[in-house]
């Protein structure tokens, strides 16, 4: 199944937020997002013109909700050109999501990234030995991420997160002696957020740094997670289908 997103009014209180993440959800051009911001306010109806697939349209849905819109999904059997680009985690619905699951992957992590405001968001995987985590996938706004970086259970957050399966944050990052040397430099980080990735058993786990204070407040840790089940599920199907 596939739907399109229908919305039909906004009443939030930071209109410039509001529209910046809008526009990184839907991949448009400030512009382009302040005239539909506009026909949403004035008019109540503005439609994204293409279907996306239904899991990532609940999704986009909860999120936008979280950010004030009033929108509803619109069931639709019409499918997309293949060679349409449109947003991160967001695949036509007459491909099986399975053969493309490595890049739908990559992308729900960007999508991740772009909706937390992240200055790295990284996702470990559970390696063969199932006693380490290795990277996954990440984007980053530094040149000096380590992307070697292993590890394992119980050893630093990222292994205790994976040990414990418990969500851990961290808003008081320059004053906390515990640190992870992601990074050859100081970078200023101020807030991380650390999630297990759980698909009936431990996937991985997500790591996302911020140079915000207070940068996961409660809705947002929300829709974090749910983003974190939807890599778990695709993470499960790497991991049982290894030459999708």
């Amino acid at each position: 199944m596939s739907c399109y997103i229908k919305f039909n009014g906004w009443a939030g209180e930071d209109v410039r937020g509001a529209t910046a993440r809008f526009a990184k959800i839907f991949r448009m051009g400030s512009g382009t997002a302040n005239r539909a911001m506009r026909r949403i306010i004035r008019d109540g109806d503005w439609q994204f013109q293409w279907p996306i697939s239904d899991a990532q349209a609940k999704l986009a849905r909860s999120y936008c909700r979280w950010l004030g819109f009033d929108l509803k999904l619109i069931p639709t059997k019409h499918s997309l050109q293949p060679n349409i680009k449109i947003n991160a985690a967001f695949i036509p619905p007459t491909i099986s999501p399975t053969k493309f699951a490595p890049e739908v992957l990559n992308q729900l992590v960007e999508l991740t990234g772009n909706v937390s405001d992240a200055f790295t968001i990284a996702l470990y995987k559970i390696n063969l030995s199932g006693k380490t985590l290795g990277l996954r996938h990440h984007i980053s706004l530094s040149d000096d991420f380590n992307s070697e970086l292993k590890f394992s259970f119980g050893k630093g957050p990222i292994g205790m997160v994976a040990e414990n399966k418990l969500l851990f944050i961290e808003e008081n990052y320059e004053n906390n002696p515990t640190t992870i040397d992601f990074y050859k430099e100081k970078k200023k980080l101020k807030s991380y957020f650390i999630a297990p990735v759980i698909h009936k058993n431990l996937e991985g786990v997500l790591f996302i740094d911020s140079k915000k204070n207070h940068s996961f407040p409660v809705k947002q840790q929300k829709i974090l997670s749910g983003l974190a089940n939807q890599m778990a599920w695709h993470l499960n199907q790497e991991r049982i289908s290894p030459l999708m």
